[in-house]
């Protein structure tokens, strides 16, 4: 019964979807794919030359397979994360770059065949690592499967198997099947400062000014992770709560990037952008001297 209620749903989404007026690619893509970036995966499932589309169009949207190849993208960067020492790391990122390529164009089969052989190449250099995978019962029966490392973890309950990802977490309560994958997270959109600006900073006791850095709210988030490099080679990785983060920074040029994080998941990393920054001089002083009697 549970089964054949599952297949009654998955026949019953939406295959394409109608544009409204005044919607953009972009704003189609947000909301039937939540996902701005999903743009370009609907302009070449439909075929479209360019951005523009007319109201009343009907696009068509990705079935079942694009789950799919999202699944084995985020398995293919977490483990590919975690090899900073493989031996065949270069190779595994440029397929796994392949991989992201073959989503943006919508080509879902081969973007997961090239994911899982970025995941292979990282996960068969080293020996396999016992510990993969926890799972803990608590007092009352419920139960948490945590996938630390390596290839997926089947769990199944009530008749319902799902997989549990590497840097996933999922908790079943007891008598209840596992509940449902969480759509990916989105990837944030930097706003401040915009691409390649200067910015004059005023020094200050103990350092200059801080710089303010924003982007556009990812649903779902939990907090963000900013990353900061500069010319020079000095690389920063900050935590951030909210969808802005003030940090002070030495004059020079800086490329930063974002990525939403949870718990459970890390996102895809924003496009990366750049920004100068100087200090403003300092003021001349003026000093004006009164003439005096005294020899």
């Amino acid at each position: 019964m549970k089964s054949s209620l599952l297949l009654a749903l998955l026949m019953l989404a939406p295959t394409e979807v109608v544009v409204r007026d005044g919607e953009s690619l972009a704003q189609v893509a947000q909301r039937t794919l939540g996902d701005r970036g999903g743009a370009s995966e609907l302009k070449a499932l439909n075929g479209l030359k360019d951005d523009a589309v007319a109201p009343g169009t009907k696009l068509k949207l990705p079935g079942p397979d694009r789950e799919h190849a999202q699944r084995s993208l985020t398995t293919a960067r977490n483990a590919l994360a975690q090899a900073d020492k493989a031996a065949r790391r270069e190779e595994a990122a440029a397929k796994l770059k392949e991989a992201e390529s073959y989503f943006q164009g919508a080509r879902y089969e081969d973007a997961a065949q090239a994911a899982d052989g970025a995941w292979k190449l990282v996960s068969t250099s080293p020996p396999p690592q016992p510990g993969g995978f926890s799972v803990a019962v608590d007092d009352k029966g419920n139960t948490t499967v945590e996938s630390k490392s390596g290839p997926p973890v089947r769990v199944e309950a009530e008749g319902v198997t799902r997989p549990v990802y590497a840097g996933e977490s999922v908790r079943v309560e007891k008598g209840q099947p596992p509940p449902p994958p969480r759509a990916p997270l989105g990837v944030p959109q930097l706003t401040q400062p915009p691409h390649k600006q200067k910015l004059t900073v005023q020094p200050a006791k103990g350092g200059p000014s801080p710089v303010t850095l924003s982007w556009k709210p990812v649903e779902g988030a939990e907090g963000y992770e900013v990353e900061l490099v500069s010319v020079r080679g000095e690389k920063r990785q900050l935590p951030a709560n909210t969808h802005q983060l003030k940090v002070p920074l030495s004059a020079g040029t800086w490329r930063w990037s974002v990525r939403a994080v949870t718990r459970e998941a890390r996102s895809e990393a924003s496009a990366e952008q750049s920004f100068e920054v100087a200090e403003a001089q300092a003021k001349p002083i003026n000093l004006h001297v009164k003439p005096t009697n005294w020899k």
